[in-house]
């Protein structure tokens, strides 16, 4: 997901320039993920270790990851 953009604090740089993290508004713990959409997939971090690692997907990966989550497939 590196592109030839600088990220600006907070940010992923992705081919086509940099992408915002974003976190679920359901988010009440303050212990979520965050994830940042680019062009070539999707980047996912820990929200209380934004300093930290983060890991990366694919596109297709995390559409199908997010597709087992709603059909009830994957549980705690």
């Amino acid at each position: 997901m590196a592109g030839a953009h600088q990220p600006a604090e907070g940010q992923v740089a992705v081919a086509d320039g940099p992408t915002n993290w974003r976190k679920s508004a359901q988010c009440e713990s303050h212990q979520c993920v965050e994830v940042a959409v680019g062009a070539e997939g999707v980047a996912i971090r820990d929200s209380t270790s934004p300093e930290g690692p983060f890991i990366e997907v694919t596109a297709r990966a995390w559409k199908a990851f997010c597709a087992a989550l709603r059909g009830g497939e994957l549980r705690p």
